[in-house]
């Protein structure tokens, strides 16, 4: 028996297009805006920004909760993984611009507190596009404290390893 996953699930349609579009588009302004973070570092914070994503994804959204679908439907598909790449620029710009801007102390708070309102709004986008489909009692709100755990997570895993490591 072979087993392959699709490359979509059921057509290439809009969502499918927002995601290349989004990803083409973040990766070109990652490509223009000036470096302040080493290419080592950079691809740490890219990987861990993918990992971090993807452990939620398949906690909260696979089999044993199943509170949204990616995309077209609850199978896994090549684009799935692709619409991973969106979280790629996510990690980096959050990183750039805190590292950008020194943002120290308490300023730590409202700044990882803004950049979940941030991702609160490209969820509502997302969503708007079909990327996400909640299912089973999932709501809006339930991101919330993911965006503030993960971008939390984010920031000491830079500074404690990544960073600790070019300094």
């Amino acid at each position: 028996m072979t087993t392959y996953i699709p490359f979509v699930e059921k057509n290439f349609g809009m969502n499918d297009i927002f995601v290349l579009f989004l990803i083409c588009l973040f990766l070109f302004l990652i490509v223009i805006f000036p470096k302040r973070i080493p290419k080592g570092s950079s691809t740490l914070l890219f990987l861990f920004s993918v990992v971090v994503a993807s452990v939620f994804d398949n906690s909260i959204g696979a089999d044993n909760f199943d509170y949204y679908d990616i995309l077209d439907g609850p199978k896994y598909t090549i684009m799935d993984v692709v619409a991973y790449l969106l979280y790629l620029p996510f990690g980096y710009f959050f990183y750039y611009m805190y590292d950008k801007y020194k943002i120290r102390g308490i300023k730590t708070v409202a700044y990882i507190l803004a950049w979940t309102l941030f991702g609160m709004l490209f969820e509502y986008i997302c969503i708007s596009f079909n990327l996400f489909t909640y299912k089973n009692g999932y709501k809006y709100l339930y991101s919330v404290p993911i965006y503030l755990f993960s971008l939390t997570v984010l920031l000491l895993f830079v500074n404690t390893i990544i960073m600790e490591k070019e300094r």
